[in-house]
């Protein structure tokens, strides 16, 4: 026999023994108005209460393990945090995420699974197997120090060797296509030779003055390494790099024209503005969601790309209490040596908007008194990912982009731009901030700088941001 509500909703407190009062209270105000919005919202909250009950956690300090083993079945998991979010929005979600992740990939691993089909390629060029003999025999020589004529040259990193192996790759198609034309292009070094590769690229390729530059610079670093070039061929292909580079520099869109572009459009503050307006965007999607763990994210990224100018081949690598460290006062701070200079950039502590959102970040919406013990449970790990994983290379710039059509190191521009035009006496400063020398305070950017409205601005907005 089908049971009332009423019945229902007079029975439903002692099917939930461990669920708070406060918890059944909203049920049944809830119950004695409509039905739940899925079947199994008691079951799911009594089994979620008892597992807490028995890790003696209270409910503020739930962990992913607890999730676990309540949440058997994506269906129940699914369940649970909708009545979580219904009835016990203090019950923070966030610790959920790595559970949702695992039943979203089986998810996908199970109905998205296609058909694997056969593989494609991208590749352009020519495999080295299929080069002229004298080019393949010198591949070997991209390995290793060698003195073609008499100055060492050293051995190329992978990824620079990658690029070279790629270059001559397509120099060896645009021979073939030039046979298929019935043009023969020599395989020795030769002006002919790379005449007929910029044709080809021009007409197959259709790619820039720049990007023709850099094919032929990595046909020449092979070549060289390969001894296979005479003064006369040698001096044909440097010719026209330079001549390439000049129309490069001339027609292609360059760091200062996007500069001004960004400038005349945003200023600094307007980063902040979207820092801002990301994390108060997080606040109200669920805890466990990805989307709010990503906008936290940026909006930690664009206050530290402001507040210190750093390079984001390094932001992307710092580790929680390695690289970064929380002061006893609540503000965040790190002295570092970069990636690319090696000099070491010191800066005092981090502005108070700064720090709070990197405290937001690593809470997401768990209550601020387990920041201590959220702090240990990622010390050592990434900042970016609070995890062991490190983003991509071109993470933080897709994301820039997205947003102003700028990248990271514009940002670093863009800085010293506001040093020189408002206080170019004190230039020192910028490059004790950015890491060009060991030494120097934060504080000297905030005082002797106030006068920018810009800066003004972007203070202000990470201060309120604290309170």
């Amino acid at each position: 026999m089908t049971r009332t509500r009423d019945q229902r909703a007079g029975e439903l407190p002692a099917r939930m023994p461990h669920v708070p009062v406060n918890v059944v209270r909203r049920m049944l105000d809830h119950l004695s108005e409509k039905e739940f919005s899925q079947r199994g919202m008691p079951a799911a909250l009594e089994s979620f209460y008892l597992e807490l009950d028995k890790a003696g956690l209270a409910p503020e300090q739930v962990t992913a393990d607890v999730f676990q083993a309540v949440g058997t079945s994506r269906s129940r998991f699914r369940c649970l945090v909708a009545a979580l979010r219904q009835f016990a929005p203090e019950v923070p979600l966030s610790p959920s995420l790595p559970v949702r992740q695992e039943w979203d990939h089986w998810l996908n691993v199970r109905y998205n699974k296609k058909e694997k089909g056969e593989g494609s390629t991208c590749r352009v060029g020519l495999a080295p197997e299929d080069w002229p003999e004298a080019w393949g025999e010198a591949l070997p020589a991209l390995d290793r120090s060698v003195r073609p004529y008499g100055t060492r040259l050293k051995r190329l990193a992978p990824n620079t060797k990658g690029t070279v192996v790629s270059a001559v790759g397509m120099l060896a198609r645009a021979r073939t296509w030039a046979t298929s034309r019935g043009v023969d292009l020599p395989a020795r070094p030769s002006g002919e030779l790379f005449d007929g590769f910029l044709r080809y690229l021009d007409e197959e390729r259709n790619v820039s003055f720049g990007t023709a530059r850099d094919y032929l610079e990595s046909a020449r670093m092979f070549f060289l390494r390969a001894g296979l070039f005479d003064e006369e061929s040698f001096e044909a292909i440097s010719d026209l790099i330079s001549a390439l580079h000049a129309e490069a520099v001339a027609t292609d869109p360059g760091k200062w024209a996007r500069l001004k572009e960004f400038r005349a459009k945003f200023t600094l503050a307007d980063v902040l503005e979207k820092a801002e307006a990301a994390c108060a965007e997080a606040e109200s999607l669920p805890g466990n969601s990805t989307a709010a763990f990503k906008l936290r994210q940026k909006a930690m990224i664009y206050a530290m790309l402001v507040n210190t100018g750093d390079r984001q081949g390094d932001l992307r690598d710092y580790s929680v209490g390695v690289d970064l460290l929380r002061g006893d006062h609540g503000d965040w701070g790190h002295s570092i040596r970069q990636n690319k200079t090696g000099n070491r950039k010191d800066l005092d502590w981090l502005w108070p908007g700064t720090s709070s959102l990197i405290d937001r970040f690593i809470l997401a919406d768990r209550p601020d008194w387990m920041l201590a013990e959220r702090l240990g449970e990622i010390e050592g790990m990434n900042l970016l990912t609070l995890s062991e994983k490190v983003v991509d290379k071109g993470y933080i710039n897709r994301r820039l982009a997205e947003d102003f059509g700028i990248h990271g190191h514009l940002v670093r521009t863009l800085i010293a731009d506001l040093f020189r035009r408002t206080r170019p006496d004190a230039i020192w400063a910028l490059q004790k901030m950015l890491g060009h020398t060991n030494s120097t305070t934060q504080r000297v950017y905030r005082s002797d700088f106030d006068e920018s409205a810009a800066i003004r601005n972007f203070d202000a907005l990470l201060g309120a941001l604290a309170d």
